[in-house]
């Protein structure tokens, strides 16, 4: 677990409108940068998305050799990476753990306070994600933002249930503010422009990773 935790210092989320070229190379800066694991986020209802998400998931990972890479809510082309990050509306961690099995990455998006009752549910997760901890244009039908207060709150209720888990914020963050998620109680930032509309990604990415260590301090 430990290891995981370093690995979610700087997560990077694919923006879903980019070609896969661009998710390719943003992904390999972003690594070379510092970022520790990427998620693939590629929507769509067309009966060709699944198989490009797959691909698309496979080509991250042998751009990325150093990095772990899972799938948003996409238990198939999960299967073939490292794992899978789910919302509360997606395929629930318990599925996601059966279907995929221990060793596999199962991260797990918390909109709603309600959410740290679900017992079960933590018990399969490799990480959570307090999301959004500040409103986002990425997601504009997100829930309501956590802010720092929601993060420390989130750490706190874990604890208080037993459950070691990895917590990373995602959500309006950047390297101007990744020190305070992190210093609030979370493990690591997961973004999403903040690297890819990057004029460098791999600048922004080590600006993270600065911001992040600084905020452990």
């Amino acid at each position: 677990m430990s290891g995981l935790r370093e690995r979610l210092a700087v997560y990077l989320v694919s923006a879903p409108d980019a070609t896969d070229r661009e998710v390719v190379e943003v992904a390999r800066a972003a690594v070379a940068g510092g970022a520790g694991i990427v998620q693939v986020r590629a929507k769509g209802e067309q009966p060709d998305d699944a198989a490009r998400r797959a691909a698309l998931a496979l080509a991250v990972r042998e751009a990325c050799p150093d990095a772990l890479v899972v799938v948003n809510d996409d238990l198939e082309a999960a299967a073939l990476v490292d794992g899978v990050h789910v919302g509360p509306d997606d395929a629930d961690p318990v599925t996601c753990r059966r279907r995929l099995g221990r060793d596999a990455i199962v991260g797990w998006s918390l909109h709603d306070p309600a959410q740290l009752d679900d017992g079960a549910a933590l018990a399969v997760c490799s990480y959570v994600a307090v999301s959004p901890v500040w409103a986002t244009a990425t997601k504009p039908d997100h829930s309501e933002p956590w802010g720092l207060d929601g993060v420390r709150r989130v750490v706190a209720a874990l604890r208080e249930r037993g459950h070691d888990l990895p917590v990373v914020g995602i959500g309006g963050i950047d390297h101007g503010n990744a020190a305070e998620v992190v210093a609030a109680g979370a493990d690591g930032v997961a973004v999403v422009t903040a690297i890819t509309a990057a004029p460098d990604p791999l600048g922004a990415a080590r600006a993270l990773r600065a911001s992040v260590d600084g905020g452990r301090a």
